[in-house]
């Protein structure tokens, strides 16, 4: 399958008003872009599209289960053991950090108003997702119920997605113009390996990291070591947003536990190791350099694609950055082979 389908299925969702149900439609396409690959072989060993479809969907849905099942174990002892330190945590905080501001305070009265401000500012500014989630809670319940049976859509339209996705791409192939349709078919088809690759790659390099951050974060005795280290890498799938959402919380549960600068070093080493093996072999191996999206461009993709649409900007933050790049490449080559920049008449 070429990725003209999924490129025209998100320019057309573009179109019209962007709302949680297209969201659980561009997901669902996503997953069957993704998948079909996996479905075709399915097909070439004598299966069934349907019966393809039916074999993957278990098969994954058993390694889900499967992963749950080991790993729902060690994340809840970690949680348990947790849970149990959070007084010592308190009298820690009350021993340490809690001297240490009013020693500060005292011998700075003037900046004892500017203190309490912030303080109440940062109270607020923590508390008010609290409020505005019990609130959500009990005033939408019909959204939640709606966001629930979204998701539960995701599974069946993927299925159908796969069931007949090879006919929409002959379909959408068809309806180009037969002067420019090679054109636009390689055109295309560098795009849906741009995409494919990069999928691919950042997902193992995500595995992979969160591997590294895990036995790190034990090595260094930090508190929920495998709960920030899976979820650290894992959202390694948006460049650097792994260290971003985990270095913090790993350094403040290290503090809580040891007070021990070596484990806040380590914890630091751990994370400046992993991105340095990312940057330096583990992308250039797994990615490899034709990808040509480099890490910059996807995060600003992603956020341009949040701040204007939202999650579902967010979805498609990566296809739209590869088609801008191929083709501003393709106009580039057109532009530098052409008699204007030459400067013939």
């Amino acid at each position: 399958m070429d990725v003209f389908s999924l490129v025209i299925f998100i320019l057309l969702l573009l179109i019209f008003s962007l709302s949680g149900v297209l969201s659980s439609v561009i997901i669902a396409f996503i997953i069957a872009y993704v998948f079909d690959p996996v479905i075709d072989w399915f097909e070439a060993h004598k299966f069934s599209r349907t019966g393809g479809i039916v074999t993957f969907f278990t098969l994954f849905l058993g390694v889900i289960i499967l992963f749950f099942i080991f790993v729902t174990p060690v994340f809840q002892k970690e949680l348990s053991s947790f849970t149990e330190k959070i007084p010592s945590y308190m009298q820690s905080l009350q021993k340490t950090t809690i001297p240490f501001v009013k020693d500060y305070l005292e011998k700075h009265p003037d900046q004892v108003e500017y203190v309490k401000e912030k303080l109440q500012n940062f109270g607020f500014q923590l508390l008010k997702p609290v409020v505005n989630f019990f609130k959500s809670v009990f005033s939408g319940v019909i959204n939640l119920i709606l966001k629930i049976l979204d998701l539960l859509l995701i599974p069946v339209l993927a299925f159908y997605l796969l069931k007949d996705i090879d006919k929409i791409t002959e379909g959408i192939k068809n309806s180009f113009p037969e002067k420019y349709r090679d054109t636009i078919i390689d055109i295309f088809s560098e795009i849906d390996y741009k995409i494919k690759n990069f999928l691919k790659g950042q997902l193992i390099v995500s595995v992979i990291l969160a591997i590294i951050y895990s036995i790190g974060l034990w090595i260094f005795n930090v508190p929920l070591a495998f709960v920030i280290g899976i979820v650290a890498g894992l959202a390694n799938i948006i460049p650097y947003l792994g260290i971003a959402i985990g270095l913090i919380p790993a350094l403040i549960l290290s503090y809580l536990d040891s007070h021990s600068y070596v484990n806040l070093l380590g914890v630091i080493g751990t994370f400046a190791v992993a991105q340095a093996l990312e940057g330096t072999i583990i992308s250039p191996r797994v990615v490899g350099e034709k990808v040509g999206l480099h890490p910059v461009m996807v995060i600003v993709a992603i956020l341009l694609g949040g701040h204007f649409f939202g999650f579902v900007g967010i979805l498609v933050a990566v296809p739209a950055a590869s088609i801008v790049l191929v083709i501003f490449s393709r106009a580039y080559k057109w532009y530098i082979e052409s008699n204007y920049f030459k400067g013939d008449a």
